[in-house]
């Protein structure tokens, strides 16, 4: 009798085994993979914001296509303005508008497993360095921005994102990063309640096993905390919101303790993920203007 509970017992915990490693195994798969015929198509153009801008698509140095908005500047300086995560380029139009009326060209970017681009792997800004060195050639060596003169404004991952390529590139003049995931490993122990309902424990570091193996990287890899640490010559602000239930509510403080130049965090204990452009429109477009002519110009 004991040998038939102890194997009954046994079948059970290889089911309970097997079923959290398929779980956590189809959770780190859609999280890392973005294929064209999934994503949402945009629903938004420029002109529905009355925004000047002609369509631009490149080729990455892996080959692979990535579509954009350009349009030049009218004070010399630009912004390249990122979206997030399995969002696309139309999410910063409106952002792009308030930066074109005050003057500042605007490069509205997308990288690949996203928008229209090729790709279906997204490493959080791995591979991804190389789609933004991409972009700010094209604004330094075919349209003659200075270096010095170029700024970045980026959403979510593309706010990670924007602080780990202005670590690579010196020549980035200033970073707003609004909603910044402060590492990988903390935006999936944080948002994996939002996209799955499941608890961050035991699930969240299988999760990141498991990621780690379908692209070959390290999570650790992934880290803005850490970049903003050697922006000692670049400008960074930092937006976070006290409602955030995608990236750590603490991140911004986070990030702007790390960064060691010239920096401001802008905390709103009411807003959520990204809500400062809609929820607090007036005061974002004030302080966005103020912080790149500062910085730029």
């Amino acid at each position: 009798m004991k040998r038939v509970v102890s194997w009954v017992l046994a079948v059970v915990l290889l089911v309970v085994i097997g079923g959290f490693l398929l779980v956590t195994y189809q959770q780190a798969d859609q999280l890392v993979h973005s294929p064209l015929e999934t994503r949402t198509p945009a629903t938004k153009q420029p002109q529905d914001f009355d925004l000047q801008a002609q369509e631009v698509v490149l080729l990455n140095s892996d080959g692979q296509k990535l579509h954009g908005y350009f349009w030049s500047s009218n004070n010399g300086a630009y912004v390249m303005l990122q979206h997030g995560f399995k969002n696309e380029r139309t999410e910063m139009l409106e952002e792009a508008k308030i930066l074109q009326d005050a003057g500042y060209g605007i490069l509205v970017t997308s990288v690949r497993s996203h928008d229209l681009n090729d790709g279906d792997e997204i490493t959080f800004g791995v591979r991804e360095m190389d789609d933004l060195n991409t972009w700010y050639n094209y604004l330094t060596n075919e349209q003659g921005a200075e270096k010095g003169k170029v700024g970045l404004l980026g959403n979510s991952l593309g706010a990670a994102m924007a602080i780990e390529y202005a670590a690579l590139n010196n020549d980035i003049a200033a970073v707003v990063a609004v909603s910044a995931f402060s590492s990988l490993q903390d935006t999936i122990n944080v948002s994996i309640v939002y996209y799955t309902g499941l608890p961050a424990f035991p699930f969240a570091p299988m999760i990141s096993q498991w990621a780690e193996m379908i692209l070959g990287m390290d999570v650790e890899q992934v880290n803005a905390t850490k970049a903003a640490a050697k922006l000692c010559n670049t400008p960074l602000f930092i937006m976070q919101g006290g409602q955030d239930v995608v990236v750590s509510v603490d991140g911004g403080q986070w990030i702007y303790d790390a960064a060691c130049g010239d920096k401001e965090l802008w905390f709103e204990e009411d807003l959520g993920h990204t809500q400062f452009d809609t929820k607090k429109p007036d005061e974002y477009k004030r302080r966005v203007i103020a912080f790149f002519n500062k910085a730029l110009l």
